[in-house]
Order: C-alpha cells, then structure tokens, then sequence
C-alpha cells in the first residue's frame, strides 16, 4: 500500500523481445512442473537493473524526463542457470555459470544508472547486484540442482524505466521511460 496516494513504485529492468520472452517462458513452464508457485506472465519477463521502490510522483517525472538522455550499454546474456531465493520463494534464470563469474557489460550498466540515480539525489542500497529474470513466485519446496535447460543468448531489446502496481494475479507494468541502446 502507498504511504502517498500519488507515489509509484518503480524499477529500471532490461526488457527481452517477445521472441526472447516467449523462450523464456519454456523455462519458466519446466521450472513450474518442479517447483510449483505461479507462473510470471510473459509480458512481465525482465532482468531488474535498479529497484527504486515507492517513489512520490515528482520524483517519478524527474526520472521519466531524464531517462530518455541516459545511454544503456548491452550486450549479449546467456541465461545458463536457474537459483531460488528462499525467502521470497522465487526461482529464476541467470546469467553467469557459477556464482563467481560475471558479466562485464551488465554490472558496468548497472553501476551507470546507479550513478546517474545518485547525480539526481537517489541512494544505492548497499545490497550485491544478482542479475536475474524471475520466472515463479511462491515457489514450493524443489531442488533447483535438478533443473536443467540448455543456455540460450538473449540481447535486451529495451532498457526501461518501469511503474508497478500490484494487482490480484500478479503485478502491473507500464513503461515510463526508455533509454537508448548501444552495443
């Protein structure tokens, strides 16, 4: 519930195609046969750059006026592994192999909206940046080791600035503002 009748919860995420998220989405319906817990509708498919969290409405329009100048790095992310987080019960897909390897390009274009975030007045929470596409929620008790999909390459068709509201069968996303991408 907003503590402000006007303020938006917002996210920047790196959007797949429909293409992409339609390949996804064969993970997420596998994942589902393991583990339970509902299954994320496609169009929500994303990868969280920046969680900003409930955010008053003058705030927000600074953002979408000031996004669309913003350049979003990207690359190719190869989606190789699925991980839960237990608390939440979410099971997901990631990049990365192990929990050691990274992606360059990714934590540098987080890092860069994080800093342009900080230019406007916003706080980085101190939190390790997992990238990760949520593919269930409310996830029962599996083994994700027993999960296994063949990796697959997406590129991100956008990156995003993104209003969520939550609603009875899972949230609703409205894109606000969309940054320019470069190789």
């Amino acid at each position: 519930m907003n503590s402000h009748p006007d303020a938006l919860r917002l996210f920047f995420a790196l959007w797949p195609s429909q293409e992409d998220a339609a390949r996804m989405m064969v993970w997420a319906r596998y994942a589902h046969q393991l583990c339970g817990g509902r299954i994320m509708r496609q169009e929500t498919l994303h990868l969280t750059l920046a969680f900003l969290g409930e955010t008053p409405a003058d705030k927000a329009q600074a953002l979408v006026a000031a996004a669309p100048s913003w350049t979003a790095r990207v690359g190719t992310l190869v989606l190789d592994r699925f991980g839960k987080f237990e608390g939440p019960r979410i099971v997901w897909a990631g990049p990365g192999g192990q929990d050691g390897q990274r992606v360059g390009w990714l934590d540098a274009l987080h890092q860069s909206v994080w800093s342009q975030l900080c230019a406007l007045g916003w706080e980085q929470t101190p939190s390790t940046f997992r990238p990760h596409v949520s593919l269930l929620r409310r996830a029962g008790p599996c083994n994700i080791a027993e999960l296994r999909q063949p990796p697959f390459a997406w590129t991100p068709a956008e990156c995003v600035l993104v209003a969520s509201r939550p609603a009875e069968h899972g949230s609703c996303y409205n894109v606000l503002a969309r940054m320019p991408l470069s190789a």
